[in-house]
């Protein structure tokens, strides 16, 4: 069963929706009445409600404008897109009959009642272990910066680069770690920020490398062990959240969630053995 904790504060999110559907309803406005940080609020939400928060705010603002139509048939379209958060009568248009196969004008002509849509989540199998609560000591790294997404085929690339910096100018990497910074359901896939890093010792690198280097601090993290396809670890990090944190004693700390990279005989074809780590911290 869900934390009740997690559950009492999504629930508070869903009434606050419930009434204030006529406003933008932005994702911090909306993280700040759940009391969770943006970074880890939208996977969350989705987490407990099956839906990513853009598909159930549109879920219940169609269902709300196709109840108004059916109490009050003489409603203006402009002033029911308004009661349900549209600016663009427009667009309330297109997504109305998106969503319900027919126009605002022809639903108010409708005796039909509308029914719910069920919500079915996708199960994947997957070979994730549990590590346990680790306290991570801080890195230093080279590092590069993906700016175009969590590109599998770009991440791997990215990795051969400083592979190949770190046998041209003679240092040893002592671990390939990926940080990431967006949650892809929420911020659009081709905006997601990723840096591929290798951890060094800052004593053996020759002078003036050209390449970025930073700390990657540490602290308390729940570490899972995740071994298969490099396409399958989005859904190892959803389980994570659905059938670990959610059932935990902690909440998701506001740090930049880690990938530490082992070795896999079966890199090049792309399955990846590789330890995720998720920052946290007790509920208070």
């Amino acid at each position: 069963m869900t934390n009740k904790y997690y559950i009492e504060r999504i629930n508070k999110v869903i009434d606050y929706i419930e009434i204030n559907l006529d406003s933008k309803l932005l994702l911090a406005e909306l993280a700040e009445v759940a009391m969770f940080s943006k970074y880890h609020f939208h996977r969350i939400f989705k987490t407990v409600t099956g839906e990513n928060l853009n598909e159930f705010i549109k879920r219940i603002r169609m269902i709300k404008a196709y109840r108004f139509l059916q109490v009050d048939k003489t409603i203006e379209i402009k002033d029911l897109a308004i009661k349900v958060g549209y600016n663009s009568t427009a667009n309330f248009s297109r997504d109305f009959k998106e969503y319900h196969g027919i126009s605002p004008s022809q639903a108010r002509q409708s005796d039909k009642v509308l029914e719910e849509r069920v919500i079915n989540i996708k199960n994947t199998e997957l070979d994730i272990t549990f590590k346990g609560i680790v306290n991570l000591p801080e890195r230093y790294v080279l590092f590069k910066k993906i700016t175009s997404g969590y590109d599998n085929e770009l991440i791997p690339q990215t990795a051969n680069e400083l592979y190949k910096l770190a046998i041209d100018y003679h240092f040893k990497i002592e671990q390939f770690i990926g940080v990431g910074y967006d949650d892809p359901d929420y911020t659009p896939a081709d905006k997601c920020r990723y840096d591929i890093c290798i951890a060094v010792n800052p004593k053996d690198l020759p002078e003036r490398i050209p390449c970025d280097s930073k700390i990657i601090y540490g602290g308390k993290f729940a570490v899972f062990n995740y071994q298969g396809h490099k396409n399958n670890i989005a859904n190892a990090w959803d389980y994570m959240f659905k059938e670990w944190l959610l059932n935990s004693q902690y909440l998701p700390d506001d740090r930049p969630h880690l990938e530490m990279y082992l070795y896999s005989e079966k890199y090049e074809l792309g399955y990846f053995n590789v330890n995720l780590c998720l920052p946290i911290k007790l509920i208070n």
